[in-house]
């Protein structure tokens, strides 16, 4: 059997002589179009125009297949419209997008948990402070409270004093009257080694001290030694001197009578508890003994 003229063994030429029909000739090997309905296949797997393969000759039969396979197993995705896909893409963008929420949503949380903490923490010092200034008010109060509490007190017990020292105030000898109620606890003279000008009578502060005799008062506050005291001149010159006294009642310049009250009794100055300190100044300042001085008027301490 001979080739037939287009070389292909499969179809023999005829015979010479045989006067018989000559067989059609193919086109086309029957691979080469199994090759064309894979490639129009994979048109319309991937988009791709692959009609171009129908027109390859047989002889590339086996390099046209594989070209489609390898076409269809390595071209990017596409979309019916052509494009490629963006999935992926979105996908990423969509996980961005929600990273950024869930931080900026930390952050919100973060920033209300401090200011909530800071306000606390403010509304706790204002209650410190209004629980330190209420603890303060009321402790002034109280201290106010007692300090009127021992003032009225203080009015209570003077005032039967006063009227009780007024009520009982001696009736003048002679014009002249005891100094004050109390007990003799000192007399004139050396004490301490030092001198000692005058008599001492004890008794409790508030206690009335009385002019010896009419006369003017020609000084009434503070003196050393004696804290307050007040002096009176009498009408012979004599000035009788009144000292440690708590509080006094007749100021300078005024006229007292024998017997009137002019201070109460106290422990100011240099004291070793409450008394009346009395001195007797002759005229031109010298200190004598206040006791026979007051006998001689029919004074006895």
């Amino acid at each position: 059997m001979s080739a037939s003229p287009s070389g292909d063994p499969r179809c023999p030429a005829p015979a010479n002589g045989a006067g018989g029909r000559h067989r059609k000739k193919r086109t086309a090997p029957r691979g080469h179009f199994i090759a064309t309905a894979v490639a129009a296949g994979a048109v319309v797997a991937i988009g791709q125009p692959l009609l171009a393969a129908q027109s390859v000759p047989a002889a590339q039969e086996g390099g046209v297949r594989a070209d489609v396979l390898r076409m269809a197993f390595t071209a990017p995705a596409t979309t019916t419209a052509g494009t490629p896909a963006a999935g992926g893409a979105v996908v990423e963008a969509e996980k961005l997008q929600r990273a950024g929420d869930v931080r900026a949503a930390v952050a919100q949380r973060e920033r209300v948990a401090v200011e909530k903490v800071a306000a606390d923490q403010a509304a706790a010092e204002k209650a410190a402070a209004d629980k330190v200034a209420a603890e303060k008010a009321a402790a002034d109060k109280a201290l106010a409270d007692k300090a009127a509490a021992d003032k009225a007190a203080a009015v209570k017990t003077a005032a039967p004093k006063a009227v009780a020292g007024k009520a009982v105030a001696p009736q003048s000898t002679n014009g002249f009257v005891k100094p004050a109620q109390g007990r003799f606890t000192s007399g004139f003279g050396g004490r301490w080694g030092s001198t000692h000008y005058g008599v001492d009578i004890a008794n409790a502060i508030g206690t009335p001290i009385r002019s010896v005799a009419a006369g003017t008062v020609i000084e009434a506050g503070p003196a050393s030694g004696f804290g307050l005291w007040v002096r009176v001149q009498h009408d012979d010159g004599t000035v009788t001197v009144y000292g440690h006294v708590n509080t006094i009642l007749a100021a300078k310049g005024k006229r007292v009578a024998a017997g009137e009250q002019i201070a109460t009794m106290g422990n100011r100055g240099q004291s070793t508890g409450p008394h009346l300190h009395f001195e007797v100044w002759q005229a031109g300042g010298r200190k004598i003994d206040p006791l026979p001085w007051l006998r001689a008027r029919g004074i006895t301490l």
